[in-house]
């Protein structure tokens, strides 16, 4: 059984300063500890997240740059297409342009050719007709 005396006392003051000792001694610096411990962790977790962020938020302007960039890559493209289609067009209209002027000279010329060679023709025809004239008369004409 369990007697009741003086110590008893003497083991309840006891076990009071150990576990004050103890307190001072083991506890509060292993609380302290961990409480710093848990704030730090407590810092490196706003820290990943305010990087994260930032990450996510570089990645979108970055992306948003490419998207920036392919449309301006898009209508310079476009720009250069209707710059070429209309040099093209140009281009058309002025060999247009030289091939019905060659082709109205080359008509000129093959009139005046005609023209000429209708003249031979008709020079040579009455040289012909006053020919045969004579000779079926078996005469001079002239």
């Amino acid at each position: 059984m369990i007697n009741l005396d003086i110590t008893l006392i003497i083991q309840m003051i006891n076990f009071l300063i150990l576990l004050f000792v103890l307190n001072l001694i083991l506890f509060r610096p292993i609380r302290k500890i961990i409480k710093e411990r848990n704030q730090i962790i407590d810092d490196f977790n706003t820290d990943i997240t305010s990087m994260t962020d930032q990450a996510q938020e570089s990645m979108d302007q970055f992306e948003q740059k490419i998207l920036e960039a392919k449309k301006d890559g898009m209508a310079k493209i476009q720009a250069m297409k209707e710059e070429g289609e209309e040099a093209e067009v140009q281009l058309i209209s002025a060999t247009n342009q030289e091939v019905q002027a060659k082709v109205e000279e080359a008509r000129k010329r093959v009139g005046s050719e005609i023209q000429g060679a209708r003249d031979q023709l008709q020079a040579q025809v009455q040289a012909f007709s006053v020919a045969v004239t004579e000779k079926i008369l078996e005469r001079s004409i002239q």
